[in-house]
């Protein structure tokens, strides 16, 4: 939800966000100042600075005789985000069972819920799919975790989206979810932390994420 005391910038950063983390705007198209300016009916300015902050969290970036595209990730950089990225969901799923608040916990049990009821709804499940990483990485008490983590994600979910796009893959992935929940409502941290290893398994992964993403998109 955009900030009320944002600036036009920020709100206008917040949207372009969404719109690349969602896969409105894809890896490698470009980001035009002056259709943007005329889409969102804003001068050149705001949108300028907009494209410099997702330039800062590396959405974007710029390019030579191009201007600023959403970023394309180099396949050995993108495998290499992928296996770290797993790391901190196993490790921020491991502290989370110990330390999350009874408050956290209800937290999650909500979104699941409302994860079931987007399972027909790519767009909304992919936005509940962060909700429920992005509430582990914050439950897991550990800040310096939870920014790297929240970072990575948000480079990552542009090219996580021709996963999320399969029908069975959104079922596959919330009934994960219902078993990451289950151990970390009972406090079993070494258990969490094996059923997220089984959620982000990295091998069959990036096999099949490679394999589906279209061709232009490799």
């Amino acid at each position: 939800m955009p900030d009320r005391g944002a600036t036009r910038s920020e709100h206008l950063s917040q949207k372009l966000e969404e719109m690349i983390l969602e896969g409105t705007l894809k890896p490698g198209e470009k980001l035009d100042e002056v259709a943007l300016a005329a889409e969102f009916g804003v001068s050149r300015t705001p949108v300028r600075e907009a494209i410099q902050r997702l330039v800062a969290i590396g959405l974007v970036e710029p390019q030579p005789r191009r201007g600023p595209v959403v970023t394309v990730l180099p396949l050995p950089k993108l495998i290499g985000m992928f296996e770290l990225m797993a790391e901190f969901d196993i490790l921020a799923a491991r502290l989370a069972a110990r330390r999350a608040t009874e408050e956290e916990r209800e937290h999650l049990r909500d979104v699941l819920e409302r994860s079931r009821k987007a399972i027909d709804d790519p767009i909304g499940y992919t936005r509940l799919n962060r909700e429920f990483h992005a509430s582990i990485y914050s439950a897991s008490h550990n800040d310096y975790l939870e920014a790297l983590a929240n970072r990575t994600w948000k480079q990552l979910q542009p090219f996580r989206n021709f996963r999320l796009e399969q029908p069975e893959r959104l079922r596959e992935s919330l009934s994960q979810h219902e078993q990451i929940l289950e151990a970390l409502l009972a406090y079993d941290a070494d258990e969490a932390a094996a059923r997220m290893r089984h959620h982000v398994r990295i091998g069959g992964m990036i096999a099949d994420f490679v394999l589906t993403m279209p061709e232009a998109a490799r």
